[in-house]
Order: structure tokens, then sequence, then C-alpha cells
């Protein structure tokens, strides 16, 4: 039996993860961990906490080296310290399985696949927030400074060297196979030199998403959704200049500021946000169980997401298998992916308007939509990935 060593969080998708795993438990054993020099973790969205084992780099190690492991699979790069990465045995393989922040966002000030992600009130919305972080005292920056000298010079292994440029590639180069959410992913990363591993298929979902047929369309509701979460690459906003010109009588605007950002920026995006929409403005300021979130994105009509890398693809595809009316970036790798597979998706910059957003989609480009998500979310398919990378596990010279 195939043994895997999984590199996690506590994050809101990991659940499904672990109950897709447990799916083939007769063919692979999966093993979870979240690395930190921090024992004392808070789980907050995870409720599958008694399958996880907290430890810090050299615990891993350490556990990796004991050569029960055939493969290391990283959910988001930026969960495994990097400086680590040489350190994991060769006879492992590492799979990457990429969320995009990962590589669209980082190494902070080189980001290793460059994109222009904001537009220009988000630009100037992030100077301004960097700006107030940097407005502290000269003795908090003295104190911040010789401690970082210390950490320097005596706990180098402690630091998160996540991004630093050269430890980034160092540790590009010791992956062995790759999946993006989106397959163009990958050929945006294999222009790098440091990039050499394979190309595979892996599937963030949940089994409990794989039992409705939807042999009829769900009946969806009338509100609009406005992105995903308070990350500042949603372009919240820039979106209001496109909001400003229609009239949302008779319809919520629900706007997720719960996670994935700042609390200074989702406080200023509700400020904005009401002071434009008023009453019709609801903003989810606190995190929502699964259940509670879909029953809320079942009132929803319309979907308007400002991003523009690889982003919000969860919610997006909920949208897509219920019939709602998408609006996305014409110029973001989103627009790319659906268009590419064939969805009836819309651009913002140019076909965002009152009559648009009025008319919802007709019943046949429902069930193209749906049709189309139900071809390569049902549980044989999904299923296939972890075979594919079982059987490449199982290949004598792997």
């Amino acid at each position: 039996m195939l043994h895997i060593a999984n590199i996690i969080r506590d994050q809101k998708f990991i659940d499904g993860q672990i109950a897709y795993h447990e799916l083939t438990a007769d063919l692979c054993q999966h093993d979870y961990f979240i690395v930190s020099w921090t024992k004392n973790i808070e789980f907050k969205y995870m409720t599958k906490k008694d399958r996880v084992q907290v430890v810090n780099p050299d615990e891993l190690i350490n556990i990796l080296g004991t050569n029960k492991y055939d493969a290391l699979f990283i959910h988001n790069f930026l969960y495994m310290p990097l400086h680590y990465m040489w350190k994991v045995p060769v006879s492992i393989k590492v799979f990457w399985f990429a969320w995009g922040y990962d590589f669209y966002n980082t190494p902070k000030d080189q980001p290793y696949v460059s994109i222009p992600l904001l537009h220009q009130k988000s630009k100037e919305l992030l100077r301004e927030l960097r700006a107030s972080q940097a407005r502290i005292s000269c003795f908090t920056k003295f104190k911040r400074s010789a401690k970082h000298c210390v950490k320097n010079l005596f706990q180098y292994n402690k630091q998160d060297h996540n991004d630093n440029p050269d430890v980034y590639k160092k540790a590009v180069s010791r992956v062995d196979y790759f999946s993006g959410v989106f397959p163009l992913e990958y050929d945006l990363l294999n222009q790098k030199p440091e990039f050499h591993a394979q190309k595979v298929a892996y599937e963030y979902t949940n089994p409990v998403d794989w039992d409705n047929d939807f042999e009829t369309i769900p009946k969806i509701g009338n509100n609009v959704l406005i992105g995903n979460s308070a990350d500042i690459n949603n372009n919240h906003l820039d979106m209001l200049d496109y909001l400003k010109e229609v009239d949302f009588s008779g319809k919520k605007i629900i706007v997720p500021l719960s996670y994935g950002g700042s609390k200074q920026y989702a406080n200023k995006i509700d400020k904005a946000y009401k002071e434009l929409l008023g009453k019709e403005c609801l903003t989810l300021l606190e995190y929502m169980s699964r259940e509670d979130y879909l029953e809320l994105l079942s009132s929803v009509g319309v979907g308007i997401f400002f991003h523009e890398r690889q982003q919000a693809t969860c919610n997006i595809e909920e949208l897509l298998r219920h019939g709602v009316k998408l609006f996305l970036s014409e110029t973001s790798i989103n627009y790319r992916h659906y268009k590419s597979v064939g969805y009836h998706i819309y651009s913002l910059q140019h076909d965002f308007n009152q009559q648009a957003l009025d008319i919802p989609l007709t019943e046949e480009q429902k069930k193209h939509n749906v049709q189309l998500w139900l071809r390569t979310s049902n549980r044989e398919y999904r299923l296939q990935y972890l075979y594919d990378i079982y059987d490449l596990l199982k290949q004598p010279n792997r």
C-alpha cells in the first residue's frame, strides 16, 4: 500500500480533501501534517483535526526519513518551510498542488509568476494600507530591527524564508510533480529555468457535492454575489465603478469579507459598499459554516468577480453548476480558463449593464453550464485523478 504525507493548514477546503482521499483508503494511506514552530494551533475551519499532526520542520524531516512515505503532497507551496525542501529525502516524490497565491503573489516583492493583479483604486488602497502599517515609533522600529538581527544570527531555521526569491527558486527545483487549479497554469511555470516538474491533475473537491446529479436545474434567487473574500485581489473598490451604474432594487448585494485579508481592508470595503449601496448591501464579516454559506449562495442569480489571477474558483463553480450568470474580468486567468472550456460567462468590462444584470441565463444556457460542470465533477472522473497519481508512484523507475 502507498503511503503519502500531506502538508496542510487549517483551511476550509481540507475536510473535503481528507474525505476525498479516504475513498481510496484501500490503495493508499494519507497522513496530514501542519508544519509550525508553535504547537498550540487553534483550529477555526477544520473539523477533522484528529487526523492532523502538528510538527516543527525538524520533526517533519525526521518523520519523512523513516522510509515509510512514497510521496509528499504540499497543499499550497507556502505551507512548507521552503528552506527545508532540500532536506526531504530524495526517495520521496514531491507534489506541489498550487492554490494561486503561492506563485502569483509570492515571493512578495518578486512574484514567481508576475501578472498585473490590482486595478488603479486597489493599488492606491494598498499603498495607503502599507503606509498606515509603516507609521510606527522609532523605538518600535529599533526593537524590531534588533530582534531581526538576533534571529538572523541564531535562529535562521525558525524564520520564514518563503519570500526569499533564491530560497523559493531552489525549492521549486526540488518539486517532481505539479498541479495548478487550471491546466494552463502549468504552462506559466514551465517557462522558468528551475522548474522541472512533470504535469499531473489533482482536484480540490468534496464528495458530498457529487451526490446531486442535477437532472433538474436548482431554482436560484436574484441576489448578487460580489467577490469571494477580503483579499485585495478582488479589486473591490474598482468594481464599484461598474456597480454604481446600475439599479439593484429588489436585490441583495452579498460581499464576503470574512477571510483572506486584513481586518483593516475588510472594514474599508464594508464602509465603501454600504455608503454606495445602502440597505441593499449585505457584507459578511463573520465566518459562516459551509452549510450556511451554500444556503446563502442559493439565493444568488448573478456573480461578479474582478480578480485577475486564478482565484475564487470554488465560488465560481458552485454558481456555474446552479445556472447563475457570471461576470468576470475579461483579462483574467479565470475568464481565459472558463471561456476555453466552453462555459457561458460574460465580461465585466464590456457586458455588464442594467439589462445584462436583470436578464438571467436562458434555460438552455443554464443546462449547458451545468452539464459542462457535471462532465468533470462526477465521482469516477475525480477519483481517476488520484488513481493516476498512485499509478505514477507505483512505477519502478518513478
